[in-house]
């Protein structure tokens, strides 16, 4: 067993202690507690519910041209409506498209009202998403699959801390939010990347544990999520 220090606490907050319905009808969960591996960081595009908006990777380039929206995909221009099942059912109203793209361009970036990148991807500019490691080999393998919660920002959250605004992190529907900077820091830093620990204490826990004893697994650093706190401790092995 390995003796963890805590060296730096950042603001996290996942989803609700209990299931409700969110404001965009789709319902929000806990946070799944637990010990897990993360298995990547990378931009997450979204091929289910979440599709319209983060079925396009962040930054991809975008353009209005002729009143529709095009964005370079694989190096060639295409229609939006072209982009995915979702967008597609719109393909009959271009202005409708580009009056909703307009409308949430400047809803994020007051004074910046025509898009050229794709800022609007609900999982922000980076994921950290991880999985439970059933047989403690540190890989995934056999049964086990990379979990619906994990580690993100969020489009408001990325154009607050662009623009300067001071702001809140908001609840979500089971992943775990942190600020922009924070989370690219922790990337920065190593103390999220492949390979490492997340571990989600249950909502009930009230204190952040200063040394707390854990198997590491080898790894230098581990991430602590509290969700009854709305933080996130980094400790070091020792």
């Amino acid at each position: 067993m390995n003796t963890l220090v805590k060296i730096k606490e950042y603001d996290a907050h996942g989803g609700p202690s209990n299931v409700k319905m969110g404001g965009d009808g789709h319902s929000q969960t806990s946070t799944t507690t637990g010990r897990f591996v993360i298995k990547s960081i990378e931009k997450h595009v979204s091929y289910g519910r979440y599709a319209m908006w983060s079925g396009i990777p962040w930054g991809t380039e975008v353009k209005i041209s002729g009143g529709i929206v095009m964005l370079k995909l694989s190096g060639q221009w295409k229609k939006l409506t072209d982009v995915n099942a979702q967008w597609g059912k719109y393909k009959n109203d271009q202005k409708g498209v580009t009056d909703a793209i307009l409308k949430y361009q400047r809803d994020l970036y007051p004074n910046s009202p025509i898009p050229s990148k794709w800022l609007f991807n609900d999982f922000g500019h980076i994921s950290v998403k991880y999985f439970k490691d059933m047989n403690n080999d540190r890989k995934m393998n056999g049964k086990e699959y990379i979990m619906g919660d994990f580690i993100h920002t969020t489009p408001p959250d990325e154009a607050a801390t662009a623009t300067g605004r001071i702001f809140q992190l908001a609840e979500s529907h089971g992943c775990i939010h942190v600020r922009p900077n924070d989370i690219d820091t922790m990337i920065g830093n190593g103390y999220l990347k492949k390979g490492n620990t997340v571990e989600v204490h249950p909502y009930t826990k009230k204190a952040i544990e200063a040394s707390p004893k854990r198997n590491a697994g080898g790894t230098q650093f581990e991430v602590h999520f509290y969700p009854g706190l709305y933080k996130i401790a980094v400790y070091k092995t020792m």
